[in-house]
């Protein structure tokens, strides 16, 4: 097994979709479409939590490469997410923008933008970061997934080596 495996142990390749793969797309499919999108956060936060709750029933693993890679890049979104918040979090405050009542009312829709309902930027963000830090979650128990199934193989193999050696 090289970068992740997705689905139950020897499915690889075998050319139907599993829920863990599903899962897998669904989180990156929700990041790429970003915090706008209030379909797509959820995406990020189901995909995130379905892919820890496979991880921890052993569903699936990745190797150190894998999880190094994809840390990296659950940690970058992270990172930036720090930033995005607080600069959208300054956007739920209204503005002072003059007396008018065009003012008033840009004033108000940036409000509404950032933090006004749970479509608006500020809930997505948490959605967001909340599936970010479960897939991360998940990266690090599959990793020990895929450490027991390696030592189960080499256990395999030194026992099978010893019997013909025996015989």
């Amino acid at each position: 097994m090289t970068g992740a495996h997705f689905g139950a142990a020897g499915s690889a390749g075998s050319g139907k979709p599993s829920a863990s793969g599903d899962a897998g797309q669904d989180f990156l499919s929700g990041l790429l479409a970003g915090p706008t999108d209030t379909a797509a956060a959820q995406k990020v936060n189901t995909g995130g939590a379905e892919l820890k709750s496979l991880a921890e029933k052993g569903s699936f693993a990745v190797n150190e490469a894998g999880l190094q890679a994809y840390v990296k890049a659950c940690n970058f979104f992270l990172e930036g997410y720090d930033r995005m918040y607080q600069d959208v979090q300054m956007l739920s405050q209204a503005a002072q923008m003059g007396s008018s009542p065009y003012a008033h009312a840009v004033a108000d829709f940036n409000v509404k933008v950032a933090n006004g309902d749970p479509q608006s930027l500020l809930p997505n963000l948490e959605l967001m970061r909340k599936g970010v830090e479960q897939a991360r979650d998940a990266l690090t128990i599959a990793r020990k997934n895929y450490r027991e199934t390696e030592d189960a193989h080499s256990t395999s193999f030194a026992e099978l080596n010893k019997e013909l050696n025996d015989k």
